[in-house]
Formats: structure tokens, C-alpha cells, sequence
């Protein structure tokens, strides 16, 4: 039987670093841009309580080494296969991305299928653009331009969290998601900008074969519950959920929803 542990613990491998709680089937959780592992805390006290859950600092963030220049989605999805098969000694597991980490799992799911016990892809789109006439090129560059300027990771941070959560999130919610994502390099925003602005999944949606429950935030209008839908659709059995007053950092906005459906979909696939 598990028991519920006394602390989450701060990990480091010399390359990646990561937060871990609690023990049984392992649970790996992928932050947002506007993240770190720290934004997870509401699912590691929750699902650490039956799970070994694991919470990533993408390259980057906190201690987390950056990838060399010029990485893009297939040096991450590597980087993310290493960490699970070398840093943490597993064949598989169950995976949890948010916005830019569904991302990621999109790719890392279709190229290793073997990997996924189960797949959530929260608040999250399958291709940059999707639905709408926003250009990669201008997204990219505009990030990049902030960041070249001068200006703060703290004060981006600021800017950016304030911009995706739904209208009714606290002050205190946004202060702690200020907080993770202020745990970045500058290095690893530009990271998360390219693999933002290049994604797209599109032909690889139908090569995901986990079990899979995509969800979003009422009030996403960065990745609007329309396209966790349309994932889904893609995605032979996949379910959606969407999550009530939320916006694009649901996890954070609705732990509580989130959190139930975690524990309820995990526990069917374990």
C-alpha cells in the first residue's frame, strides 16, 4: 500500500532537474511556458498521495541545463526521453503536459508509443495557429524581441501570466504562477517560444495510441476548449473534459477539477 510522503523532493542529474513525491506508478509532469515544476504543486500533493509523481524543469528552467543552440522539438523530445530512461531508470509511465508541455507529449507520444501507460494533454493546441490567422514568424520574433531587449524574465513573467489566466483567478494563483515561470533562463523562454511558434501535430495525432484525456480551461483563449476537442477527435478513444473557471493555466485555476479528473482517468489505466 502507499503512503503519503512527508516532503516533495528537489532533484538534480547535472543536466535536468525535477521535483518528486510520493511512490507507486510513476506520473511525469510537463510544465507551460508560463511554469516551472513548481506550478504543479496542487497535482503533486494531491496525486502523491497514490502516485510517484514527477514534475520536470523543461531545459531552461531552474536548475535544468539549456539545450544547445539551435534545439528545437526533436532535441526536447530526446531530452525528455532521457530523462525518463536514464535520470529516473523507466521503461514507462504516465504523462501530464501543459500548454507547451501537451505539446511536447504530442510529438514524444506518436514517436514513442511504448513509453505511455497514459497520456493528458491539458490546455494545449495541435498546431500552432490553429483555428486562425496568427503568424508563427511574428509570434516568435516579438518574444524574442522582449527578451533581446532587456527585459526582465520576472517582468515577462508578469506580463504573460496575466494575459492567459481566466478572469475570475485570484491574486494569489497569479502571484504563484508568476513565481514558476520566473524560475526560467532566458535561454529556455526562447526555447519554449520556438517550439511554441514551429509546433504542429496535425499528422501525428493518429499515431497516439495511449489511452488519452485532453482537457482546457472554460475560459482559454489561448488554446480554447475547441481544440483540446479537436485533439481528442484525433486520438482513437481519447476523451475531453473541460475544466470550469479556468483559463489556459487550469491546473492552477481549478486544481480541484483538474485534480479529479487526474486521480479518476489515471487510476482506470494503472
Amino acid at each position: 500500500m502507499n503512503t503519503q510522503p512527508e516532503s516533495v523532493i528537489d532533484q538534480f542529474d547535472g543536466q535536468i532537474a525535477w521535483r518528486e513525491t510520493g511512490l507507486g506508478e510513476p506520473v511525469i509532469l510537463l510544465h507551460a511556458m508560463a511554469g516551472s515544476s513548481t506550478a504543479w504543486m496542487p497535482q503533486l500533493e494531491c496525486l502523491g498521495k497514490k502516485y510517484r509523481c514527477i514534475a520536470w524543469d523543461m531545459p531552461g528552467f531552474g536548475k535544468s541545463m539549456s539545450l544547445g543552440n539551435g534545439s528545437r522539438m526533436v532535441e526536447t523530445v530526446l531530452a525528455l526521453r532521457n530523462f525518463v530512461t536514464n535520470s529516473l531508470g523507466l521503461n514507462s509511465a504516465h504523462f501530464v503536459g501543459l500548454s507547451v508541455g501537451g505539446m511536447i507529449l504530442q510529438h514524444f507520444g506518436a514517436a514513442h508509443p511504448d513509453m505511455i501507460k497514459s497520456l493528458v494533454i491539458l490546455d494545449s493546441s495541435p498546431k500552432f495557429g490553429f483555428g486562425g490567422d496568427s503568424d508563427a514568424t511574428e509570434f516568435v520574433n516579438s518574444i524574442l524581441g522582449d527578451l533581446d531587449s532587456g527585459k526582465s524574465v520576472e517582468e515577462f513573467s508578469n506580463g504573460m501570466v496575466r494575459a492567459i489566466v481566466g478572469p475570475q483567478c485570484p491574486e494569489i494563483i497569479k502571484v504563484e504562477a508568476i513565481a514558476a515561470m520566473s524560475r526560467a533562463t532566458s535561454a529556455g523562454l526562447k526555447l519554449t517560444t520556438h517550439l511554441i511558434g514551429e509546433h504542429d501535430a496535425l499528422e501525428k495525432l493518429q499515431g497516439i495510441k495511449a489511452p488519452t484525456l485532453v482537457m482546457a480551461g472554460e475560459n482559454d483563449t489561448d488554446t480554447p476548449p475547441a481544440y483540446a476537442r479537436y485533439i481528442a477527435e484525433q486520438i482513437d478513444g481519447a476523451r475531453f473534459e473541460m475544466i470550469d473557471n479556468a483559463g489556459h493555466l487550469s491546473n492552477l485555476e481549478n486544481a480541484g477539477a483538474v485534480n479529479r479528473h487526474l486521480l479518476d482517468f489515471i487510476g482506470t489505466q494503472s
